[in-house]
């Protein structure tokens, strides 16, 4: 169980960016709805890492896709965000675990990584988009 302090800056990291992200005080409050609501009632974890929540959502068995809540100014420190997430994936027994992103800085990110990380593309909504995969 987290304390009241952590879940304040959950809850603080997942509005501001869903206030950046989708430019009104409505369109953030209803994305914190879904979000509670994934985590909730559909078993999704959230996983904080720095200045970034990490939306894990199982997908099958050792099978995960992952999602990136949050700003991390620094390359950097994302990419320790993003070998601890890798860990701790790891820890709990994933065996596949991906993202997808329409961003290429993504590129420069999972080679900073210096984890294993496959590129692939495909469509989702009528969009080509990268599909970074990560086996363990």
């Amino acid at each position: 169980m987290i304390d009241q302090a952590e879940q304040q800056e959950v809850v603080r990291i997942a509005t501001d960016y869903f206030l950046q992200e989708l430019g009104s005080q409505e369109a953030a409050s209803e994305a914190m709805g879904k979000l509670a609501t994934l985590v909730q009632d559909e078993g999704a974890k959230l996983v904080h890492l720095g200045n970034v929540l990490f939306l894990i959502l199982v997908r099958g068995k050792g099978v995960v896709e992952v999602h990136t809540i949050g700003f991390e100014s620094i390359p950097r420190n994302m990419a320790k965000n993003f070998v601890d997430l890798a860990n701790y994936l790891k820890n709990i027994g994933t065996k596949v675990a991906y993202t997808y992103s329409e961003d290429n800085k993504f590129d420069r990110l999972a080679r900073m990584t210096g984890l294993p990380v496959k590129k692939a593309q495909t469509e989702v909504d009528g969009k080509t988009v990268n599909v970074y995969i990560m086996e363990f």
